[in-house]
């Protein structure tokens, strides 16, 4: 089954278990499309090349509306059982013969005709519906992608761990003289071999001073031996990405550094502690900052402590200090605590974990220190 399939099935079940029966969906929102068909992109592009999906809910027929640059890929990704595709462009004419096809400016009366065969129908463009009543189900679809099933949940697990075995191989490969480039790139390929089909964002490598820059682009900064290293790293697969950040400690790093370390580690560690489904996020955040502001060094703690992950590398709910989201069960969040002393160094420890009412789940069960 693919993962729209599982995504149409979620949805339906979602709706019913609130009490909303419907006949028929239609889905074409940028965002909502991209979490429906993340499959199709690696990474979704700003334009989602699909113009929209329409389901049956009776007879289980997911229609697609594509570009005819999409067309045969859509066909070889989701099949034909089940499947319809069609072409939606300017012209018809000079499309292969095989190329079901509706034309731009019919395409909106057709469907409206299409619509007045169903009593129920879901969309999440309410404008879709202006001579019609329609139930909005955008709520609905930010609920579900936030609630991840098993499976989701499996793809972003293999995503972390090709994201932790690439770190911690690439740390292996780290001597003196490598540049925050190289080091970047060794990652990177290291990660390709091991089945990243992409990466969830621009890779972060910093060195020494580098470290107190959260968002720090590698740069030619040379590694000498003794400062630490800082790896923020993600992949993508199958339209699902990671997140984990880890440091890197040779032997001779200074000894404040290695206890600035452990602090961060323990607001890690209590924070997942605390995490479980229903509670505000900003509670937990305080648990993680509460550590900090033990050791007076919670000023430096300049963002919050952590977002979901899953389609995007950023999505909801967030973990804040202003945060109003509470964790719901299927939450994957990331937890982050660091420090940022500008001019001297950072840390950042940041997990992947998934949330339940039983507490959570630790998907990046690597090492969060590592020596090299």
């Amino acid at each position: 089954m693919t993962l729209l399939r599982l995504k149409v099935n979620k949805l339906e079940k979602h709706l019913s278990a609130i009490g909303i029966d419907v006949d028929f969906v239609v889905i074409r929102s940028r965002e909502a499309l991209k979490y429906m068909v993340s499959e199709l992109y690696s990474p979704p592009p700003e334009e989602v090349p699909v113009h929209r999906i329409a389901v049956d809910i009776h007879t289980g027929l997911i229609e697609f509306y594509v570009s005819p640059l999409e067309y045969y890929r859509v066909k070889e990704v989701y099949g034909n059982e089940g499947i319809d595709v069609w072409a939606v462009t300017n012209s018809c004419i000079d499309l292969p013969s095989d190329m079901k096809c509706y034309e731009r400016n019919s395409l909106e009366n057709v469907f409206k005709d299409k619509l007045l065969k169903y009593k129920r129908i879901a969309v999440d463009d309410p404008p879709l519906c202006e001579d019609m009543v329609c139930i909005d189900i955008r709520q609905a679809i930010r609920y579900i992608r936030r609630s991840k099933s098993i499976e989701e949940v499996e793809i972003i697990k293999r995503a972390t761990e090709v994201t932790e075995k690439s770190i911690e191989l690439a740390a292996s490969l780290v001597k003196q003289g490598l540049s925050e480039i190289a080091i970047a790139s060794i990652l990177e390929r290291l990660a390709r071999e091991l089945g990243a089909e992409g990466f969830a964002f621009s890779t972060i490598v910093a060195v020494g001073e580098n470290t107190a820059k959260p968002h720090h682009i590698p740069s030619h900064k040379i590694f000498s031996g003794a400062e630490p290293i800082l790896i923020d790293f993600g992949v993508r697969i199958s339209g699902y990405v990671s997140d984990v950040t880890r440091i890197l400690i040779p032997s001779n790093v200074d000894k404040n550094y290695v206890e600035l370390v452990q602090v961060i580690d323990k607001a890690r560690l209590n924070a997942i502690i605390a995490i479980k489904s229903g509670l505000l996020c900003s509670d937990i955040d305080f648990v993680a900052r509460s550590v900090l502001r033990t050791h007076n060094i919670h000023q430096f703690f300049i963002h919050g402590l952590g977002h979901g992950v899953g389609v995007d590398v950023h999505e909801g709910p967030r973990l804040g200090q202003a945060s109003k989201d509470y964790l719901i069960d299927g939450d994957v969040v990331t937890v982050e605590p660091g420090v940022y002393i500008h001019g001297k160094y950072g840390v950042r420890i940041e997990d992947l974990v998934l949330v339940d009412k039983d507490g959570v789940q630790v998907l990046s069960e690597g090492p969060k220190v590592i020596e090299i």
